[in-house]
């Protein structure tokens, strides 16, 4: 990173000199590499892989991002030749870009105005999980291959993927920020698949994270993680009962609870999808007809957002725009109490960003996204949840989701989830258990949210964007009582 830092420099000296009138400059240095190791059925492979978030088992990506503010417009260019005549090239396409926007848009681009920082931030880990060995990781991954060597009720199919990455930023801007960040990530995504031959099947897709470092990541009890789901994928397949018919409770685990926050509130909570910038992407948000203030949920319900979680997934102290990370309120009491805001649409709503501005790469814009979106803990422990429910659902996993385009209309359906009756978990598995809910209905029916000793929290990469980002994420939160819903 050192070594090309005077470039960067150099990249913002040729936006604010030669003449030329910004209204703001920003340029981000940014280093990536990443290691992809995959086996499928216990064969490795690398190279062109069968998955859809790795293209390369070995990646390499370095450049830098250009953004100029010129009249109300804004423009971007990017480069991974990192060389004075090359980048000059850059700065001279994104202030030409800059001018053409200015002339064509209706209402002006702003930023809103943020403090101003000269600091390093890091990940707190002791072993670089990139820097382990090849040999180390494929002997960790064996161990789970192993699992399906021994004897099972039913056939498996079952891949696993470990990725190693490291992503290093220079951010400097016309306002004298300074910053350098530095965060090693390790992800491991199980795959098991479930067969009876000639009847039903069964998939389990999760992903562990963590920036905490190979230390971190390897002191989690997955082995028997695995293992467990392997049994669990099997008791489904040939134990499962139809689910119960009727209003019925059902208590949320921490996956669900955890996807639950991501999809129904930290999504339609992203400013730009509230201003429908997003509109024919990833779609827009059914906030945008209400105002901060606006009842969602019971006052019990809190959902928060907080990249500053330390070891977590999502985890940065300073976003792709200089600004310092805090938790944001997204959810508060049951009221719409914060947006998702970077500079642009801070600006908008008259207000400071929360540093939610995130890009996967040199070459993508910052962009308003998610870090680590959780249900904050209550007061209730998951026995007090139970006792008092006469006939429901644990719903602890989730085998499949789907939500409409304004985060309205939602469905999640269970994968391991037990029948309730007479306060007391039995050990009556329930097949497919789908919840069917509006938003604003799933928030309502909320009374109840686990103590902080039930929180857990997965690993998720959250698509958005066209090109697209997988931006590294944590869902989570503890368990979650819903009074009074229908199954789907």
């Amino acid at each position: 990173m050192e070594e090309y830092k005077d470039l960067a420099e150099y990249a913002l000296q040729c936006a604010t000199g030669n003449g030329r009138k910004c209204d703001y400059a920003e340029v981000r240095l940014e280093i990536n590499s990443s290691d992809t190791i995959i086996f499928i059925n216990g064969k490795m492979h690398m190279g062109n892989l069968p998955i859809e978030l790795t293209t390369d088992a070995f990646s390499r990506k370095s450049g830098i991002n250009i953004r100029l503010l010129v009249n109300g417009g804004m423009g971007m260019a990017t480069t991974n030749n990192l060389n004075k005549e090359t980048i000059q090239d850059s700065v001279d396409h994104a202030y030409k870009t800059a001018k053409r926007s200015a002339a064509q848009r209706k209402i002006p681009i702003k930023m809103s105005e943020e403090k101003v920082y000269e600091t390093k931030w890091q990940s707190n880990y002791k072993i670089n999980p990139t820097e382990v060995s090849l040999e180390e990781k494929i002997e960790f991954i064996q161990d789970f291959v192993n699992i399906f060597s021994e004897k099972h009720p039913v056939n498996f199919i079952h891949i696993f993927v470990l990725m190693t990455e490291q992503r290093d930023t220079f951010f400097l801007n016309s306002e004298s920020t300074r910053i350098f960040g530095h965060v090693p990530r390790v992800a491991f995504i199980p795959v098991i698949i479930g067969v009876q031959p000639g009847g039903k099947n069964e998939q389990s897709y999760s992903t562990y994270g963590t920036t905490g470092g190979w230390e971190e990541f390897i002191s989690w009890n997955l082995k028997d993680n695995i293992r467990e789901k392997a049994k669990i994928i099997g008791d489904i397949i040939l134990k499962s009962k139809k689910p119960p018919e009727g209003e019925i409770d059902i208590i949320l685990g921490p996956d669900v609870a955890g996807i639950i926050s991501h999809e129904n509130c930290g999504h339609p909570h992203e400013a730009d999808r509230i201003l429908g910038r997003e509109g024919a992407q990833a779609g827009e948000s059914y906030l945008k007809k209400h105002k901060i203030g606006y009842k969602i949920g019971n006052e019990c319900v809190n959902v928060y957002e907080d990249p500053t979680i330390p070891g977590s997934y999502g985890f940065y102290l300073y976003d792709d725009e200089g600004v310092k990370a805090r938790r944001r309120e997204l959810i508060k009491n049951g009221i719409f109490n914060e947006m998702l805001h970077n500079r642009e649409t801070a600006a908008i709503f008259n207000t400071h960003s929360n540093a939610a501005a995130r890009a996967v790469a040199y070459d993508r814009e910052p962009i308003v996204r998610m870090s680590n979106t959780f249900f904050a803990p209550g007061d209730y422990s998951l026995e007090e949840m139970v006792e008092d429910v006469k006939l429901g659902i644990f719903m602890k996993s989730f085998t499949e989701w789907n939500i409409d385009d304004k985060r309205l209309q939602s469905k999640y359906v269970g994968q391991e989830a037990y029948l309730i009756e007479n306060g007391e978990i039995t050990n009556t598995l329930v097949l497919k258990p789908a919840l069917e809910i509006s938003t604003p209905g799933l928030f309502g029916s909320v009374d109840a949210q686990g103590k902080k000793e039930t929180m857990e929290w997965q690993a998720a990469f959250c698509g958005k964007s066209e090109p697209g980002q997988g931006c590294p994420v944590w869902t989570g939160g503890p368990c979650v009582r819903l009074r009074n819903v229908r199954l789907g």
